[in-house]
């Protein structure tokens, strides 16, 4: 019976150009042997299991090679490396500084370090864990580090790069090692799938790869265990069984019971995933992910950053449709609100429900505001009939026997029992109740004209300082825009779907205002018209606005967790 090696092991690169995900790294050091430019001294940081030992083992080899090939690999046939590959080299060093960290560990290496190599160009030191070794120990290595034999090569990895002294690490050329990328993991095990003539799924693979968390070493510990689990058929359904993940399905589900605010479903959905062994915050965690994946599904732009499977793709831009992006905005502060108050919460179950509650109801909410928002923009006709009606009759001549007007406020303040006092007065709201007046005045003594396209530019041009009072980002869209004038319609054209959303949603406040202007019935037509596909100007969402402010400020996210701020503002 062959003796049964790990997939990390068998696998493991022997290299550069196997090394995957980390090309920065690989290209680097190929430059630098090519030129001759080799520094003494290197070291690896990164998290667990993304290649820096198997990066040092490589560059060890490789330096040390014979004859190097023209793409600066080692050449795995000569004396160096054939030893190297056997583990029988004399010239590279490898030492755990996890058991190795004492100064008496460092004092002997020291010693070794000024002997020249027996048969090779470099003697070579790779030492992992470094970080491990006590301050005794950095300080017995800071001179030899500093300046080692030209013979001598010292590669230092670590996973703790803030628990190395700063003296050490500037006597190194510090290299970072990225996470890997889900779509490299997958297409990596999927090649070892193939070789080994096991049956995995693509979906399989990506649950894998989603929860290694960027490790490639953790995603081939979980594939050999899953593949013995499955016998050679790797399945999306015996990952999920395995690893203990909640299935998309759920979520997809979920989604749509919160968006037709089904609230049995949405209990039953959640009763189900406890019972099945998870806790609230598996599924608040896995929610927000999947509300974060639609709003990426929402824009052809913005798929790609999905790290899920083509077949999951489409299933997240179908249900992108169905949800706004503010439904999915308002869900994702909820949930993010509910993982916080998790931590410190005593009855978890409860606080979960709540939260999915208040998820079922955002659609409602905000039918609601926009609702009230359409009240206040309409024409208040009812209070301008009422004030008109009290003009009339503060003009009439007084008959005798009846008090006058100025006289009956008299009468009337007398007979009031609150005092007013002056500082209750908000001389604010006085001075924009009379600039509020002034303006109804003055528009009632614009004689109207005949609807042309002349006359409509001229007044097109001309409210965007009354407009910018009322309705600033409105006034600042229409700027971007001539109108045009077609059978007494006014017809503009916008450049974008966002645009025409927009200026739809402000009809009912645009008609009134320019009928006040025109003695012809005004009437709008939006019409979209893209250039090559490719809008010229953009319409920035309240979303967009805030990014962009937290790119300038960081502190400007942490007062809007704070303080809960809504991003809805005209």
């Amino acid at each position: 019976m062959a003796e049964y090696i790990v997939s990390a092991r068998k696998y493991r690169p022997s290299k550069f150009a196997d090394l995957i995900g980390q090309e920065h790294i690989s290209g680097t050091l190929q430059n630098a042997i090519k030129t001759e430019q080799l520094a003494h001294s290197f070291l690896f940081c990164g998290p667990r299991g993304v290649g820096k030992t198997t990066a040092a083992r490589i560059l060890a080899k490789t330096i040390n090679c014979e004859r190097i090939t023209p793409e600066i690999e080692a050449c795995n046939e000569c004396a160096s490396c054939v030893a190297f590959n056997s583990n029988s080299s004399f010239n590279i060093y490898e030492l755990d500084a996890a058991s190795n960290n004492s100064v008496d560990d460092i004092r002997q290496l020291v010693e070794q370090v000024r002997f020249p190599p027996q048969s090779a160009k470099y003697k070579i030191y790779i030492i992992d864990e470094v970080h491990m070794l006590s301050t005794a120990a950095f300080n017995a290595f800071l001179k030899t580090l500093e300046e080692p034999p030209a013979h001598c090569k010292f590669i230092l990895a670590t996973t703790e790069k803030h628990k190395i002294l700063p003296t050490i690490l500037s006597r190194c050329q510090i290299f970072d090692f990225r996470r890997m990328s889900i779509d490299s993991i997958v297409n990596h095990l999927s090649s070892i799938a193939s070789k080994e003539n096991i049956q995995a799924e693509e979906d399989a693979l990506h649950i894998i790869a989603q929860k290694c968390d960027g490790g490639m070493r953790d995603a081939l510990s979980m594939f050999d265990r899953l593949a013995s689990f499955a016998g050679g058929k790797l399945t999306y359904a015996s990952v999920l069984e395995n690893l203990n993940v909640l299935d998309y399905d759920y979520f997809f589900k979920l989604t749509d019971s919160l968006i037709t605010q089904d609230i049995p479903a949405v209990m039953i959905f959640f009763s189900e995933i406890l019972k099945k062994g998870f806790e609230g915050d598996d599924l608040i965690l896995g929610l927000c992910e999947h509300f974060r994946n639609l709003l990426f599904a929402q824009n052809d732009a913005t798929v790609e950053l999905m790290e899920v499977s083509e077949i999951l793709k489409k299933r997240y831009s179908e249900q992108a449709k169905l949800a706004t992006s503010s439904f999915l905005l308002n869900c994702l502060n909820y949930g993010n609100q509910c993982d916080v108050q998790l931590k410190s919460s005593k009855n978890k179950r409860l606080l979960v429900e709540l939260t999915l509650l208040k998820m079922a109801y955002v659609n409602q909410l905000l039918d609601a505001a926009e609702a009230s928002k359409k009240k206040i923009d309409q024409p208040q006709t009812e209070s301008t009939t009422t004030e008109t009606k009290q003009n009339d009759l503060a003009q009439k001549p007084s008959s005798p026997g009846t008090i006058p007007p100025k006289a009956q406020e008299v009468v009337s303040l007398r007979k009031s029992s609150k005092i007013i006092r002056h500082d209750d007065i908000d001389i604010h709201k006085v001075v924009q109740k009379t600039t509020d007046e002034e303006k109804t005045e003055i528009r009632e003594n614009i004689l109207k004209q005949a609807l042309t396209s002349e006359t409509l530019q001229e007044v097109w041009k001309n409210n965007s300082a009354e407009l910018k009072e009322k309705k600033p980002s409105l006034s600042n869209l229409m700027a971007l825009f001539t109108p045009t004038l077609s059978n007494k319609t006014i017809v503009l054209n916008v450049e974008s779907s966002l645009q025409k959303q927009f200026f739809e949603e402000h009809i009912s406040f645009l008609t009134p205002f320019f009928q006040s202007y025109f003695m012809e019935t005004v009437t709008f037509e939006i019409i979209l018209s893209e250039v090559n596909g490719i809008p010229k100007n953009k319409l920035y969402t309240p979303q967009d606005k805030f990014k962009r402010l937290v790119e300038l400020n960081p502190a400007i996210a942490k007062l809007h967790k704070e303080f809960g701020l809504d991003f809805d503002y005209n």
